[in-house]
């Protein structure tokens, strides 16, 4: 375990998702506890620095107001020649004070500018500000700050489905927002496909926190969820039942006795196009394949040839039939 996450851990400075791994480390082995005990006695006997207080602008503004006031009074009472040098250095700190304000709001709303990133009819790859990469499904919207200055990295999925590979940064979590679902990583890569009303998540490394509804849900590798917008009670993960979900990130697909079935599901979400086995007992059969790169016409003839089925096409819909 990292010594610096464990220190901010003992300071409680760690949030929840780094509590939550440094608590299954904990629960892991007993001599884990047993290092955790002695770096804190070691931690609590250090001498304390001095506590520093936080700025409260508001009240300092407030302070300031009551204290020029006041002055403001006993000026009126000084002879007529003092007056203008004592009322133009007050005007010239409100004339500062209000500049460095008006300063920090144009930084902080050009620090908040939001981008978008949509991938239309092609999938697309990107770099966010912080080094993650993401790639985007077809028909997929994401939105984000230009620039990140919060303590957490925030991203927003509109629409569609997007893959993942998030920058390690232990201070400032990723946080992805889709639906009424918040996805929590501190550096990991999964894919999260937003479902009409519901969000599918899917781990692929790391570990993922998904909170709805003041639920939350750990995700490891190879773990998947699927949350409801309306869902209001505990939903259970579930292995992941094959590695297909990647598909658009590497466009590879590797068959092996996968049931025809499955094979044009999932060409229909790659190809758009609606692909029908005819005779229903045709559905299991079962594939072992591997395409890189190639395009639905090649897949099809691979599938026809395999199986001896005949391939018939009208406008968008594709039959598979004897």
């Amino acid at each position: 375990m990292n010594k610096e996450l464990l220190e901010r851990y003992i300071v409680g400075e760690t949030n929840e998702l780094e509590a939550a791994m440094i608590q299954n480390w904990l629960d892991e082995d007993a001599k884990n506890k047993e290092e955790y005990i002695k770096m804190k006695k070691m931690w609590d006997s250090l001498p304390k620095p001095l506590d520093v207080p936080d700025v409260d602008v508001d009240k300092a503004w407030a302070d300031f107001k009551a204290v020029r006031d006041e002055r403001a009074s006993v000026v009126a009472a000084i002879p007529q020649k003092a007056t203008p040098v004592i009322q133009w250095s007050w005007w010239l700190a409100a004339s500062i004070l209000l500049l460095c304000a008006l300063g920090f709001y144009v930084f902080d709303q050009s620090h908040r500018e939001e981008m978008f990133l949509s991938s239309m009819e092609q999938v697309r790859q990107e770099s966010l500000p912080d080094g993650s990469v993401v790639t985007l499904n077809k028909n997929t919207e994401l939105a984000y700050s230009s620039r990140w200055t919060d303590k957490n990295r925030y991203v927003a999925l509109k629409t569609g489905e997007v893959f993942f590979e998030v920058h390690k940064d232990k201070r400032h979590p990723f946080v992805i927002e889709t639906g009424k679902t918040k996805i929590t990583v501190l550096g990991t890569s999964f894919n999260v496909r937003r479902i009409s009303d519901a969000t599918e998540i899917i781990v692929s490394t790391g570990l993922v926190k998904v909170g709805y509804a003041n639920k939350e849900v750990f995700l490891r590798p190879q773990q998947m969820v699927t949350i409801r917008d309306s869902d209001t009670i505990k939903v259970g993960k579930e292995p992941v039942k094959d590695q297909f979900y990647k598909y658009y990130v590497d466009r590879v697909f590797d068959f092996e006795n996968t049931p025809l079935q499955r094979v044009v599901e999932l060409l229909n979400r790659a190809y758009d196009y609606k692909i029908i086995i005819d005779h229903s007992s045709d559905q299991k059969l079962l594939l072992t394949a591997k395409f890189e790169q190639n395009n639905l016409t090649e897949i099809l003839k691979v599938i026809s040839s395999t199986f001896g089925l005949k391939v018939h096409v009208k406008d968008r819909e594709i039959h598979l039939t004897r």
